[in-house]
């Protein structure tokens, strides 16, 4: 059995479609390694252990060191079946796509192209342009280019994910589209790029999507099932190490934060943690390993596990504290890039009860001095209304990758200015709310995280600093 997240995915999966849609054929050959490691920016041996699982799987067959060979057979007709099959099962998911393009690949292409001067844009353009790699790579390289310079693993994992899911940009036909959009592209400046290419990437996987569906309409439109349950997009983060004791880990530290495992008091047994949470012993043990060498829990001898979120310091030198806040700090700048798009949104489709509801629960947050929770409660609200499904599980994904940071949050909230600042935004969104100034709320919100992740930043680097 194979793990499911793991680097290699991304070129099998890749591969697996080009083959199982009829890209490649039997006989065909795939490009060499070096050219697939340089597109995928991935490691030689990540992409050697791809090709193997394909090769397992009766896809190819490598005979080094020529390029690997195409070995799968099948018709036209199967190709079609293959096409549908994928695109019956995910029609509503690739319809969210749209807003998933609008709403957070646009605002991160955005920031990605900013940071990058204009020497760079067009010595890397011309780069692109002469790439030898077909179906549909110069969006996907402009996106690793511009994506590569926030220097952002988690939104790197992301846009590859988005690919892994929608597939259609690793189909064949797209030549004549491609041909326009680079035309184009060589007339604008650099800071229209963005908004033409995120609606051109639209067009394309709507194009794409019309174009398939037609053809297995007019060719055999049997094979078309419409009544397939659907599979939506779901996020997979690759890292490599297991994940199960920082999702266990995160999803303790936000019951904690509710309350349900107040500060001060103690966990249940290992066994009957393990029983609640249903997973191994093994597992329970490393979760509370990783939560006390974050601060969150403390052994006792004969008394148990207590409570001690925000109370202890945190040794930054530990392996597992540095994956888990390079995790928090990247989610932050996700955030602080794409709340304002996904915020308006929102607020469109949000009735005025609702917004009631949220100013109820700030005002309760705000006279239990737990003004630290605004972050936490302005994004549950955001996934409870936002009517894009697949936005709102990114921004659930991200809601766990924020719980880490919460044990500096509140070691921080010992210094009253600090407290202030989440006290003064509590009661600024209060206002905005009360006004319907929906726009000033969304302006207000993304400011907010802007500045808690270069706070943050600094504070982590300078904690990082001290404890050298």
């Amino acid at each position: 059995m194979r793990p499911q997240n793991e680097l290699y995915q991304l070129v099998y999966d890749f591969y697996v479609t080009r083959i199982l849609f009829g890209y490649y054929r039997f006989g065909d050959v795939l490009p060499a390694i070096s050219k697939i490691n340089a597109y995928f920016h991935l490691s030689v041996p990540t992409v050697r252990a791809a090709l193997r699982f394909l090769e397992k799987d009766g896809y190819i067959k490598i005979a080094a060191p020529k390029p690997a060979q195409v070995t799968y057979k099948a018709s036209e007709n199967d190709f079609l079946r293959n096409i549908s099959a994928y695109l019956s099962a995910r029609k509503d998911g690739l319809e969210d796509m749209k807003q998933v393009t609008s709403l957070l690949l646009g605002p991160l292409l955005t920031a990605g192209i900013k940071q990058r001067d204009d020497a760079a844009w067009r010595t890397h353009w011309q780069e692109i342009k002469d790439i030898d790699f077909n179906g549909m790579s110069l969006t996907i390289q402009l996106y690793i280019f511009a994506i590569s310079s926030l220097n952002n693993n988690l939104i790197s994992n992301f846009y590859w994910e988005i690919n892994r899911y929608a597939r259609i940009p690793y189909l064949r036909g797209q030549s004549k589209i491609l041909k326009e959009v680079t035309e184009q592209m060589e007339l604008l400046p650099k800071d229209e790029i963005v908004n033409y290419l995120t609606n051109e990437l639209r067009t394309v996987y709507e194009s794409a999507n019309d174009r398939l569906l037609h053809v297995i309409q007019t060719v055999n439109p049997e094979i078309l099932n419409n009544d397939v349950a659907q599979i939506p997009f779901e996020w997979n983060f690759y890292h490599k190490r297991s994940q199960i004791r920082y999702k266990l880990g995160t999803r303790i530290i936000q019951e904690i934060l509710h309350d349900q495992y107040p500060i001060g008091s103690y966990l249940p047994s290992l066994p009957q943690m393990s029983d609640h949470y249903h997973v191994p012993l093994i597992t329970i043990r490393r979760t509370i390993d990783f939560l006390t060498e974050f601060g969150v829990v403390k052994s006792h001898q004969g008394k148990g596990i207590q409570v001690c979120l925000g109370q202890e310091n945190v040794d930054m030198s530990q392996a597992n504290v540095q994956l888990a806040l390079n995790c928090f700090l990247e989610s932050l700048q996700f955030l602080a890039l794409t709340i304002r798009s996904v915020s308006r949104f929102t607020f469109e489709g949000v009735s005025d009860r609702a917004f009631h509801e949220l100013i109820q629960i700030l005002e309760r947050i705000h006279e239990k001095a737990m003004d630290h929770l605004v972050m936490d409660v302005f994004l549950v609200f955001l996934t409870e209304h936002c009517t894009s499904s697949a936005v709102c599980h990114c921004y659930q994904k991200l809601i766990k990758c924020l719980a880490v940071g919460y044990p500096f949050t509140l070691f921080r909230i010992k210094d009253n200015e600090f407290s202030q600042t989440y006290a003064a935004m509590v009661l600024r969104m209060i206002t905005s709310i009360e006004s319907r100034d929906t726009e000033g709320l969304a302006e207000q919100i993304g400011i907010f995280f802007e500045e808690q992740e270069q706070y943050f930043k600094t504070f982590i680097l300078h904690t990082k600093i001290q404890n050298v």
